[in-house]
């Protein structure tokens, strides 16, 4: 009887602790990270809807079992599962998933763990820039990784931006990487501006706000398998998308900034002017007592508006996540505004254990009052530095009124003509991913991307005798279709995993323009109003890109790592029997953190070595360029009959440009990943370059563009990241990269033999010579005014002062590319504020400074810059300009080093102060979890050589690769100061 009531005992016993463990209790605690708190974090009891957010505190406070699995998250950061056991309160540490060897690290058509990528390449995520202001893709960029230079080429909103990969692989193709966002290539074509400026930005309809990470393919193990278009580097975009179990989180985001430029030529004002005419003898009688500030008249706070709003989240099937942005931003040029609107939207399911479905499509529309940035004097700046200060753009009525000579009315052009650009951009993909078996899936992949531009310009009769109009239209398809086999598979302590794949991309460009002089009425706004057609072209562009591509890798024991891929790309740019080109990668890597001779070594968290050698190639080229090309029309036309004309010959073996990389990298981190450093050395060279080669004139032409010549590149790379301080209210972490590229110029077969033997391609003030740097300027060698004869003086070819310098003198001087350049970032965060400051540098380049050659020129009527009044007048006197006697006056703006300026610089490019309310404020709220308020300066201040004043040193006049660091009245970047506010419920 005592036994059987033992075992009663027992049973009753054991069912009751089952039900207590059964029962829900409520758990609490705070989810942190290495800057604090972390507000907003999901906490999400594993295959429920059950989930909260933390508040600003980082508290929570769930209903869960025992038993059950918590899943923490927060956007940065990698995803932490924590088991309820017999405690009510559990704390979580969340890891920066930059930070973390777990990380998933997307990669070219797919993905790897962070401890396992043995490829050259850099993450920027959204936890990196979430504190900083930027206004496009590229600018999440610039300073953030090393080997990536990022310069805007004008302060003009919208302009584009050049953006290089380990320096420059070509010459005359194109030099821009390849972006992909969320698996599809995009158009990236730049349009100009027809009164003169820089392109468009080709990612402008991107919204920041949607971007969740960047990352950036250096090498060719991380680059061959994007074949014929890796050779300049590969951009992975990939935008936000919701989680799975969490509740809906709404963020909202309103921004209010002001703009002004940083910095502005310091031009004579009507006083100075008349001593300058007086001075150069003109006569007093002519001259007029006006004095405007055309500087004044063309520049202005731009007021700028920016809203934000998203909406995340998901069940343990499905995730979504939908963005709208709305930007209205107001240039410090007038004229100059842009308008954009995005939207976006992101759906992930998994239909079944075995079908994964999903959709990212996003959608804008981008409206852009433009303005010329140089190169022309409807330019607002360029003429503003040049109109004469006794000119006023007014009547003596107080009318706005036409002006006489070279330079028009640049406030009347602003108030009265048209100059828009609107582009309308739709673009995404759709997939399916079907798991065939057990560690084999198929994913089918289908791209879209459509652009359509539209350009209005319209000048009235005021600004332009007769009127005259421009209207163009051009519009982009792009269609991907992407197949895709992935296993994986592990066996005891071996790894191995594989990709095939396939892929056809076609490219559609269509493009209408006509232009039209003489219009009977300013009220005529239509381009075909114009009595005189002076342009009506149409153009049809298309191409085809059919690509195979494989990728295996294998570890052992998370210590050996290798990988080889491969792509076969068939281009319809090249040449019938030059379509189809090879292009491979090998790689490897060793986890010394995994030998068993690491592990009493515990305070290094991260060891690896890394080594690739593998080809890549450039196909920025045009679609026809080895066509023989006719032309109709006026061209063609023969004693008033209609013909044709051949205006390019055929190049029957036209091929892509190929580069071959070598790479070796090391990753250490210690202290538990306080500190990290990453480091790369690398060769780059690129054969087969594109030129023009001078051919017979009997052939009918001169030049022909072919394969000739190869260059190189090399350089090292060092990536750091280090948390300094690390207490309960106090935190501070520094980023910190730099990197030096090397490029010279190997063989140029056929090009031009210049007086030294070597051969070259021209550019207008740069060449591209054997033996050195693509960017090598190549001037005439300035010395000064002579402190005793007040003679401008110059040196010949020999090194000997001269008066009279001619083209002959000029010699390879100075260089566009920097010998290093980088970026750092620290930010601070202290209880509910934080500190970020970020600041960019570059160190050893030169800046050919055009316009110099008018503001200094004493023989026109042009404005000039203040300093010219620093005449020679007594011997031993240093001044700025020669005598007013001296004969050297008529040549001292001639183009020569005089002009060329040292473009190092240090900027503090973002400064942001925030501070996140105290929870308290809102813990009786069931609608609000968090809100920040912030104020951020961009563009603060510049440290540069006095030389440099009124210049930036952060813009470039072209996107080309040859001429790149010079500019001519470039518009400055702009100073802006932003007040926001962001709030999540």
């Amino acid at each position: 009887m005592r036994l059987k009531f033992k075992w009663i005992f027992t049973l009753v016993l054991a069912l009751s602790m089952q039900f207590s463990f059964a029962q829900e209790k409520t758990v609490s605690g705070v989810v942190s990270d290495a800057g604090g708190p972390v507000p907003g974090a999901n906490v999400v009891v594993k295959g429920t809807k059950n989930g909260v957010q933390t508040d600003f505190d980082g508290k929570y406070s769930i209903k869960a079992k025992a038993g059950d699995v918590l899943v923490v998250s927060y956007i940065g950061t990698t995803n932490v599962n924590v088991t309820v056991g017999a405690s009510s309160v559990i704390n979580v540490k969340l890891v920066s998933s930059s930070q973390s060897l777990e990380e998933v690290v997307i990669i070219g058509y797919g993905t790897q763990k962070r401890a396992k990528v043995i490829q050259a390449s850099k993450v920027i995520d959204n936890s990196a820039m979430e504190n900083l202001t930027v206004l496009s893709p590229q600018q999440m960029l610039q300073g953030q990784a090393a080997g990536v230079q990022v310069v805007q080429s004008s302060g003009v909103l919208g302009a584009a931006t050049v953006v290089k990969i380990r320096g420059n692989a070509s010459i005359t193709a194109g030099g821009r990487p390849l972006y992909v966002i969320d698996g599809v290539p995009l158009n990236d074509l730049s349009f100009s501006n027809a009164q003169g400026g820089q392109a468009l930005n080709p990612l402008l309809e991107i919204n920041p706000n949607d971007i969740e990470s960047q990352t950036v393919l250096k090498d060719a193990s991380a680059t061959a398998i994007y074949g014929s278009r890796g050779s300049n580097g590969v951009i992975l975009i990939t935008t936000k998308r919701g989680k799975k179990n969490q509740p809906a989180k709404v963020t909202f985001e309103q921004t209010l900034s002001v703009s002004r430029a940083t910095d502005l030529l310091d031009m004579m004002d009507g006083t100075e002017y008349r001593k300058f005419k007086t001075l150069r003898g003109d006569n007093p009688i002519n001259f007029l007592r006006n004095d405007y500030d055309w500087q004044a008249g063309v520049t202005r706070e731009g007021v700028s508006r920016g809203t934000n709003l998203s909406i995340a989240g998901g069940s343990d099937k499905t995730t979504y996540y939908i963005g709208f942005g709305r930007s209205d931003q107001q240039g410090f040029i007038i004229g100059n505004k842009l308008t954009s609107t995005t939207g976006k939207i992101s759906i992930n399911s998994d239909i079944s254990d075995k079908i994964k479905v999903g959709a990212n499509l996003s959608y804008s529309e981008v409206d852009n009052d433009r303005v010329g940035s140089e190169n022309s004097t409807f330019a607002p700046l360029t003429a503003a530095y040049l109109q004469s200060p006794w000119i006023s753009p007014f009547d003596a009525t107080g009318s706005l009124t036409r002006l006489a000579g070279f330079i028009p009315n640049v406030i009347a052009i602003e108030k009265f003509d048209t100059n828009k650009a609107k582009t309308t951009r739709a673009f995404g993909n759709v997939f399916a991913e079907i798991e065939l078996f057990k560690d084999l899936t198929y994913k089918a992949d289908f791209g879209v991307d459509r652009l359509l531009l539209e350009q209005k310009e319209r000048s009235l009769n005021i600004n332009t005798p007769g009127g005259s109009g421009y209207y163009a239209t051009g519009i982009q398809n792009k269609y991907v279709v992407t197949n895709t086999l992935n296993y994986e598979k592990s066996i005891n302590k071996h790894s191995f995993s594989g990709i095939v794949g396939s892929t056809y991309e076609q490219n559609d460009i269509t493009n209408a323009a006509v232009s039209a002089i003489n219009f009977a009425s300013d009220l005529q706004l239509n381009v075909i109003s114009g009595a005189e057609k002076q342009t009506t072209t149409s153009s049809t562009q298309n191409s085809r890109l059919n690509g195979y591509f494989a990728r295996a890798t294998y570890d052992f024991d998370s210590k050996y790592l290798f990988e080889v891929s491969g792509r076969r790309d068939g281009s319809s740019r090249f040449a019938e029997n030059r379509k189809y080109g090879e292009f491979w990668a090998l790689s490897g890597g060793w986890n010394i953190v995994n030998e068993n001779f690491m592990s009493n070594l515990e305070f290094i968290s991260d060891l690896k070595l890394r080594g690739s050698i593998g080809t890549t190639g450039n196909d920025r080229v045009g679609d026809f360029a080895f066509f023989p090309l006719y032309a109709g029309g006026v061209n063609g036309a023969y004693n008033n009959n209609p013909g044709f004309t051949n205006t390019q010959p055929e190049n029957t073996d036209y091929r892509w440009e190929q580069s071959k990389t070598t790479n070796l990298g090391l990753d250490v981190a210690i202290l538990n990943n306080r500190i990290r450093l990453s480091i790369d050395a690398y060769y780059k060279k690129t054969t087969d370059l594109i030129l023009n080669i001078p051919i017979a004139g009997s052939n009918g032409f001169t030049v022909i563009a072919a394969n000739a010549g190869s260059m190189e590149n090399k350089g090292l790379e060092f990536d750091l990241s280090t948390l300094n301080v690390d207490t309960e209210n106090f935190k501070w972490r520094t980023t910190f990269n730099i990197s030096t590229n090397k490029n010279k110029v190997l063989e140029l077969p056929g090009a031009s033999t210049g007086a030294d033997g070597n051969r070259f391609i021209a550019g207008t003030n740069q060449r591209a010579i054997e033996g050195y740097s693509i960017n090598k300027f190549f001037l005439v060698r300035y010395v000064g005014v002579n402190a005793q004869t007040g003679n401008a003086e110059w040196l010949d070819i020999n090194g000997v002062p001269t008066t009279t310098p001619r083209d002959s003198d000029r010699v390879i001087v100075g260089d566009a590319n920097p010998d290093f350049a980088g970026g750092i970032t620290n930010t601070f965060n202290y209880k509910n504020f934080d500190l970020n400051i970020f600041a960019n540098f570059s160190y050893g380049n030169n800046i050919f400074v055009d316009g110099q050659r008018f503001t200094d020129n004493l023989a026109n009527d042009f404005n000039k810059t203040s300093k010219v009044l620093d005449y020679w007048t007594t011997p031993g006197q240093n001044a700025y300009t020669p005598a007013l006697t001296s004969t050297t006056r008529a040549i001292f703006a001639r183009t020569s080093t005089n002009q060329l300026k040292d473009g190092s610089y240090l900027r503090i490019n973002n400064v942001t102060l925030g501070y996140n309310l105290d929870s308290n404020i809102f813990k009786e709220s069931n609608f609000f979890t968090s809100a920040r308020i912030y104020v951020s300066a961009t563009n603060l201040y510049t440290f540069k050589s006095k030389e440099l004043a009124g210049v930036d040193p952060e813009t470039t006049s072209t996107v080309a690769n040859l001429g790149q660091g010079e500019t001519f009245f470039t518009p400055p970047q702009s100073k802006n100061y932003l007040l926001g506010v962001k709030l999540t419920f």
